[in-house]
């Protein structure tokens, strides 16, 4: 199959992906949070405990007192045109009173040790970025960083710290981190993402996967091919999941993992960026290919990487069932050629050494 075949092919796999769910509407899904099951020690027990108690009751009063008084100036303000400086400064020390107000909670500590957020509530909101900063960050750039991500896919001069938590799962499995292997079986069906961002307000972003390592037999090198991109997926504090479906704004339907045989373990990469103009922008119209490059891209339509996640696969037998189903081509193979045989004679029976043959 030529390329123009090939990309033909890659543009109408859309359609021929079995089972691939079909959703109603492309709804946004807000964070759900589960009833606690916090259990308040018994008081009148331990005189210190009782005592503390006390204490913190008595630091988070202050400090509501305080917020209370931070609210009204922060309303006063904002009646009054002030400055954005101005106005966004009193927004932060509304929110770090509140958040010093509950800080201490017992209940509030033990929902979030059990991942369980409120995030109407600022002291969660705080609680839960704090998290995503420890580890999970730190994993993530650990891997991006040392298998390549960056920068292969772009500089991670430009690109920075991610801002956001970009949590992505196979379907019917949990989330898996990122550099993790996954069967291409397994993701046969459009993953699901998760985007934790820290922003109140409502933005626009893009969602691209990319395999890094697609071989490229005319300069015998590899190439980035692009396996789904969808733009303009609303996402806030409050709204991190989104249902992509025939409502959305597919620029190019998802294609499972297809690593070749005898190629080397491919990198597939899962990152969501924030459009222009601070994410109120819209990528509409937008011209795309499977092969075109991601530092052009995103450059081209000014975007700005937001959250990142990737997983490794190598081949196995399903791939080639979608190279013939999907990619209606033949399945390639890049492997060694098979070594000459000195032991096996022509007609394919093996040679005794000790007769002539």
């Amino acid at each position: 199959m030529n390329a123009a075949s090939r990309a033909l092919a890659l543009s109408k796999v859309g359609r021929h992906i079995a089972g691939s769910r079909v959703l109603a509407l492309s709804r946004a899904q807000t964070a759900m949070r589960r009833q606690s099951t916090y259990t308040k020690p018994a008081t009148g027990v331990n005189p210190a405990y009782d005592e503390a108690l006390k204490v913190i009751k008595s630091y988070s009063a202050r400090r509501l007192i305080e917020a209370k008084a931070a609210e009204e100036d922060l309303r006063k303000a904002q009646e009054s045109g002030a400055e954005a400086d101005k106005i966004a400064a009193l927004k932060k020390r509304l929110f770090d009173l509140e958040v010093d107000a509950e800080i201490n909670d017992s209940e509030v500590l033990w929902n979030a040790r059990q991942g369980n957020y409120d995030l109407n509530r600022p002291v969660y909101q705080y609680l839960k970025e704090r998290e995503w900063l420890g580890r999970p960050l730190k994993v993530l750039m650990q891997r991006v960083l040392q298998m390549f991500v960056l920068p292969d896919m772009l500089d991670p001069r430009d690109v920075g710290t991610p801002e956001s938590q970009l949590n992505v799962s196979m379907q019917g499995s949990s989330v898996f981190e990122p550099g993790s292997i996954v069967d291409p079986a397994a993701a046969l069906q459009q993953p699901e993402i998760e985007l934790v961002t820290f922003h109140d307000d409502t933005r626009h972003h893009t969602l691209i996967m990319v395999d890094l390592d697609e071989p490229f037999e005319e300069q015998q090198t590899f190439r980035e091919q692009f396996h789904w991109v969808v733009a303009d997926l609303p996402f806030s504090r409050m709204q991190s999941r989104v249902v992509i479906d025939e409502n959305s704004n597919v620029l190019l339907p998802y294609i499972p993992p297809h690593p070749a045989k005898g190629s080397p373990m491919h990198r597939y990469v899962l990152a969501v960026f924030e459009q222009g103009e601070g994410g109120q922008e819209k990528l509409e119209g937008a011209d795309v290919s499977r092969d075109m490059v991601v530092r052009d891209f995103v450059s081209q339509h000014r975007l700005r990487l937001v959250g990142i996640s990737f997983f490794r696969s190598s081949w196995e037998e399903s791939v080639d069932d979608v190279y013939r189903n999907v990619l209606k081509t033949d399945p390639p193979n890049f492997g060694p050629m098979p070594s000459e045989r000195k032991d096996i004679g022509p007609d394919g029976r093996k040679i005794n050494p000790f007769e002539n043959y």
